[in-house]
């Protein structure tokens, strides 16, 4: 199960604008997005997530947590 990196989870919780406007893309409230993040839910790889990460400049290496790059 992928997860998405450290970098992203720090971009949603501590920009509002960035968290905001991921929250309009998934259709849910920004509470919602900002608990995703504090989980590290799978819920934030989705394509249309993915999506918006990639428009905001992040390649898919910055976005997808590796475990074999960050062990734990």
């Amino acid at each position: 199960m992928q997860k998405v990196s450290g970098k992203i989870i720090e971009k949603i919780l501590s920009e509002n604008a960035f968290s905001i406007e991921l929250a309009k893309r998934l259709g849910i409230q920004q509470q919602s997005v900002l608990g995703l993040a504090k989980r590290n839910s799978n819920k934030l790889t989705l394509f249309i997530a993915v999506q918006f990460y990639k428009e905001k400049g992040f390649t898919e290496n910055e976005i997808f947590y590796d475990r074999q790059l960050n062990p734990i």
